[in-house]
């Protein structure tokens, strides 16, 4: 028993999936990253070509799947799966290299002291660039033509800089002149935009402020980025132990039990709570929205809760459970 949320539709949870773009967000210390890590997962163990980018993160999802960090250059963590960190000077230099296309003219111009002093004080210039790499990886090639990366799992930054990093490029593309660096900014937001190649999945924990918050990152999502939305993850959701039958048999306990007893309603109260939350995120969310189970008994590299969503992934889309990738 538990939260009483609608089971959602197998068919809509696999047309999500099928998506190319799937950002990831919430409010920090919700799971985010282990979310996003296991979406990654499912995607490459349905034979998808998959790549998990990191905004400028510390290398959480790296810790999740017990894999060693890949900065800026993406590096193939399991099989179908790549892992990237991406960092404001890293895609930098990725983006003046693709407008500049020669090395040389890059460290003539972008390692020169003034500019970099320069660049460091444009507002959003980092998230621009970061957004421009996740841009550049979902059109890289192979050399038969199809595409070098068949998913692109994007591990957003916590809430409202979630917002700026997801709406950056079409405010680029509204205010700049016409140049090679709109018709960038232009392409970068179509990817965003697209409604059949792009959603933003929100995780939220069943408390009242991270569900207010993963209902502002969704409602700040469809007004300023024009995302489509994607599913709702409920994250460490307690499974109920004490229905009314139990306490009271609890209250019956002789008075030795009685600190026993106290925990027990306790227990109780906070998953009537929790169950109230996570109602009400997946009510006015209207997403599709996944329970997650509260691991019991977590490792201390987080494969445990990994697998756990990666079950609760297939199950909702009734997807036969394969054994988890070795990490």
């Amino acid at each position: 028993m538990g939260p009483s949320i609608p089971t959602p539709d197998p068919a809509v949870v696999r047309a999500l999936l099928s998506r190319r773009v799937h950002v990831v967000a919430g409010k920090g210390g919700v799971g985010r990253t282990t979310i996003a890590a296991a979406l990654a997962h499912e995607l490459a163990r349905q034979g998808h070509r998959t790549l998990l980018l990191e905004v400028d993160a510390p290398d959480d999802a790296a810790r999740a799947m017990g894999v060693q960090p890949a900065v800026d250059s993406p590096r193939e963590a399991f099989n179908h799966l790549w892992l990237c960190r991406m960092t404001p000077a890293g895609s930098m230099k990725e983006y003046a290299l693709l407008v500049l296309k020669f090395k040389a003219l890059y460290n003539l111009v972008f390692e020169n002291r003034l500019v970099k002093y320069l660049l460091r004080s444009i507002p959003s210039l980092g998230e621009f660039t970061m957004v421009g790499k996740a841009w550049y990886h979902a059109e890289e090639k192979l050399e038969d033509g199809a595409p070098k990366y068949e998913r692109i799992v994007i591990d957003a930054p916590a809430t409202g800089h979630a917002i700026t990093f997801l709406s950056v490029a079409r405010t680029v593309a509204n205010v700049v002149p016409a140049g090679v660096m709109r018709d960038f900014a232009e392409k970068m937001a179509a990817l965003l935009e697209s409604k059949d190649d792009a959603c933003l999945h929100v995780v939220a924990l069943p408390e009242e402020m991270p569900v207010n918050e993963g209902l502002d990152v969704l409602r700040m999502g469809k007004e300023r980025v024009r995302m489509a939305p994607g599913l709702g993850f409920v994250n460490r959701v307690l499974e109920q132990r004490f229905d009314a039958a139990a306490l009271e048999v609890v209250d019956k306990l002789p008075e030795a039990f009685a600190p026993f007893a106290e925990v027990a309603k306790l227990r109780r109260d906070r998953e009537h709570w929790q169950s109230e939350h996570a109602e009400r995120f997946a009510r006015d969310s209207g997403l599709p929205t996944l329970v997650i189970w509260e691991s019991n008994t977590p490792t201390p590299d987080g494969r445990f809760d990994l697998d756990l969503v990666v079950d609760a992934i297939d199950a909702a889309a009734e997807i036969e459970s394969r054994e988890a990738q070795g990490g």
